[in-house]
């Protein structure tokens, strides 16, 4: 067993989307990946507020998973007592793979993607850490579907190799 593994509640957390096929898309990520305790929506914008939400409500609750939509980066810590959110940032080269970074997590976890085109605040970021997927290639920007999926594998992995429960079902569906 590696050493710090702790069991690990997992959330997806969607940041200010704007395509409602993205929402969608990223919804059926996590939804699929029975690792992730919940999905979360943060600012949704235009559209994807008013088609993709809806939508990916549906989704959850035909599949009786959690969904929650929410207005800021802050209230994941205050509503659901995460006590770590990890964001993932592509275009800094400075950022720690994610798995590098698992070691550090205990408890819960946050894994937060860019899903429209609105950045990161300073301030958002300086709530967690900032991590990459390294085996993505540093001249293209890969969309949010393939940084949550990736991250998520690559946690569910982390949590293999650990022998340690997380809360959701287990399994890749």
């Amino acid at each position: 067993m590696i050493e710090g593994c702790s069991e690990l509640k997992v959330y997806l957390v969607a940041y200010a989307p704007t395509s409602p096929q993205r929402l969608v898309d990223l919804a059926k990520v996590a939804y699929s990946i029975n690792i992730v305790k919940g999905f979360v929506v943060i600012k949704p914008i235009g559209v994807a507020a008013q088609v993709g939400v809806p939508e990916a409500f549906r989704i959850a609750y035909k599949l009786g998973k959690s969904f929650l939509v929410l207005s800021h980066i802050n209230e994941l810590k205050e509503l659901l007592n995460i006590d770590n959110i990890v964001f993932i940032v592509q275009s800094l080269k400075e950022a720690d793979d994610i798995s590098k970074l698992m070691h550090r997590i205990e408890n819960s976890v946050a894994v937060v993607v860019q899903a429209g085109e609105t950045p990161f605040s300073k301030e958002d970021l300086s709530n967690g850490y900032i991590a990459r997927i390294e085996e993505f290639d540093d001249k293209l920007s890969p969309n949010a579907i393939a940084e949550a999926t990736a991250s998520l594998l690559k946690i569910y992995s982390y949590l293999q190799m650990c022998g340690k429960p997380h809360q959701g079902s287990s399994g890749i569906n």
